[in-house]
């Protein structure tokens, strides 16, 4: 019984603690030394606090509820996929494209479509390509597209990955040569 009166009590002044956390917040912006006035932040989590990663997973939480889907987080960065062999399958990931934007809707968040895509991974010639929205808002499709550092063809081939790498090596070179005192 002491330890169910001990465990309210902690989760009170958790509760307690989080309030005082994101209360009261305010930021402004400067910019070479001129500064805008003080304004209240009323929603978001504080950046670079250690609680801030743990705050926003408890904020997407159910994120997952009413996808059929499968889908994948990291950071807050989500990839959405299924294997569409049918009308039916394309129907299902339309359904949770649109269920996610009711998700955001209600716990106001936005999805930027413009940052949303759409890529057919396939070894195929001839795919089908059907055409989905976020909202009214068509999803472009893409040959290619970066996911954690790796560059991911709709052909399933390296050359793009590859080539994305050896672009940022040579800038990264240039870069040292550039930066290097020359003695002679």
């Amino acid at each position: 019984m002491a330890s169910c009166i001990t465990m309210v009590f902690k989760c009170g002044q958790m509760l307690i603690w989080f309030y005082f956390l994101l209360l009261n917040r305010y930021q402004r912006v400067v910019v070479n030394g001129s500064q805008s006035s003080w304004s209240d932040m009323i929603s978001g989590v504080p950046q670079g606090t250690v609680l801030g990663p743990l705050l926003f997973l408890l904020y997407i939480n159910d994120i997952t509820d009413n996808i059929q889907s499968n889908i994948r987080f990291f950071a807050d960065d989500c990839i959405v996929y299924r294997t569409i062999r049918s009308q039916d399958d394309s129907c299902k990931l339309q359904n949770d494209i649109s269920s996610l934007l009711r998700w955001a809707e209600t716990w106001q968040m936005r999805f930027n479509s413009e940052k949303c895509h759409i890529s057919s991974i396939s070894r195929q010639r001839n795919k089908s390509s059907p055409v989905y929205y976020l909202g009214t808002d068509m999803l472009s499709n893409v040959s290619s597209h970066t996911y954690l550092g790796i560059t991911v063809s709709s052909d399933l081939k390296w050359h793009e990955h590859i080539s994305n790498i050896c672009l940022k090596a040579t800038r990264t070179l240039n870069f040292v040569r550039r930066s290097t005192f020359s003695g002679s």
